[in-house]
């Protein structure tokens, strides 16, 4: 199977500083409604070319039972052409959330066209989740992967990296954003410390954005973002 040909959304830091570009950004948009509205339109487009992709290499998501281990059903990732018979479809892989965004007719989607936004997204934890999932099936479906050490699985190994290496930036901005998200008090030197749970916790928790992910995948499919009513 071929990895993907989307790209996770990266870090944006303004030259020469260490500021991050979105959390400055957030000040401004927060101020005006339709900005952060088009922050969501912004992952909608992102998510969307995910799907896009993923139909492409024929992607199912996988239903298993209680304990985890047998599939009981599959739901192809599947984008509705009539949901999204106005998205040009056939040109959007290809191009740039302000490129489409801008044309004639695409912004007006969302005011006139009927798609609009479930409950109150995240902004951060959806990038996450995004990136997570590529990163993740990418590792799945790419180069080799050592499991020599410590006899861990293929997915362990790339859980662990994901959380301590490549998304690791993303993971404490989450962190930052909610301090009681996957923190433990620990004493250390006679201080009390705020740090990420075990490794087995932070493993956990790729795998549960990966399946937060799916669902949010098969909602958009359906022209929902970023779940299902």
């Amino acid at each position: 199977m071929s990895v993907l040909s989307v790209e996770t959304i990266p870090k944006r830091i303004w030259k020469n500083t260490n500021t991050d570009r979105i959390v400055e950004y957030d000040k401004q948009r927060k101020r005006s409604q339709f900005d952060v509205d088009t922050r969501i339109h912004y992952l909608w487009f992102h998510y969307l070319k995910l799907c896009l992709n993923l139909e492409e290499l024929n992607y199912y998501v996988e239903k298993k039972g209680s304990r985890g281990s047998k599939v009981i059903s599959k739901t192809k990732i599947r984008v509705s052409k009539t949901k999204y018979k106005k998205w040009g479809l056939n040109d959007i892989s290809g191009m740039k959330f302000n490129e489409w965004y801008n044309e004639e007719g695409y912004r007006n989607l969302f005011i006139e066209g009927g798609f609009r936004h479930t409950g109150r997204p995240q902004y951060h934890s959806l990038i996450t989740k995004l990136n997570v999932f590529i990163d993740f099936y990418n590792q799945m479906n790419g180069d080799f992967v050592d499991t020599s050490k410590g006899n861990y699985t293929k997915e362990v190994v790339i859980c662990e990296k994901i959380f301590e290496e490549l998304q690791k930036e993303r993971f404490d901005e989450l962190k930052r954003e909610d301090p009681r998200m996957d923190v433990r008090d620990i004493k250390k030197d006679g201080k009390l410390e705020k740090d990420y749970q075990y490794k087995s916790e932070g493993i956990t928790l790729v795998k549960k954005n990966v399946k937060n992910c799916e669902k949010i995948l098969l909602s958009v499919c359906n022209g929902m973002f970023p779940k299902s009513t």
